[in-house]
């Protein structure tokens, strides 16, 4: 028997039954509260507990094993300035894509260095695919980070900007 959840069905978001162990084993590892008027998205609750984790970390602070962790296709969208949107990471849960999470990353210019907190945001089959679309997004080869060093050198790139910015 597949393991399964259901969600939403309150404050104008449909109910739905999620069967995506990942999903699953996240959304009940930590509180996530509806986004409102955003059907099948989800914020943490535990915010000031998870913002400082990288994406990759929340998913292992969650539960999910290293190995699974690591089958998962991670892909970092960087905006253009004139948009002003806060860069994105982007880890779709399986092959479909149908369910994932969005973490926006933010700049917060404390001091010489500044620092980075991330906004994670859980994401059912009714909500991945049309928030990426809202933010017209097509994830491509030349977004996905292909390992460990790469995510530290986007970490780094991350934390040089928010600099930059701050001056």
């Amino acid at each position: 028997m597949d393991a399964s959840i259901s969600i939403g069905g309150s404050k104008g978001h449909i109910e739905e039954t999620v069967h995506d162990p990942i999903f699953i084993t996240i959304y009940n590892a930590r509180r996530w509260k509806m986004i409102p008027s955003c059907t099948g998205r989800y914020t943490c609750r535990d915010h000031k507990t998870v913002s400082h984790l990288k994406p990759q970390q929340l998913l292992e602070d969650c539960g999910i094993d290293k190995p699974t962790i690591d089958s998962l296709n991670q892909y970092y969208v960087r905006f253009e300035k004139e948009r002003r949107k806060d860069p994105i990471y982007v880890i779709p849960f399986a092959d479909d894509g149908e369910t994932g999470l969005i973490s926006y990353v933010k700049h917060c210019n404390i001091g010489e260095e500044g620092t980075v907190s991330y906004v994670h945001t859980l994401n059912s089959g009714t909500g991945f695919q049309r928030k990426l679309e809202a933010l017209n997004v097509v994830l491509t080869e030349d977004m996905l980070i292909r390992d460990e060093v790469e995510v530290s050198e986007i970490g780094s790139l991350i934390t040089n900007e928010t600099v930059q910015t701050s001056s």
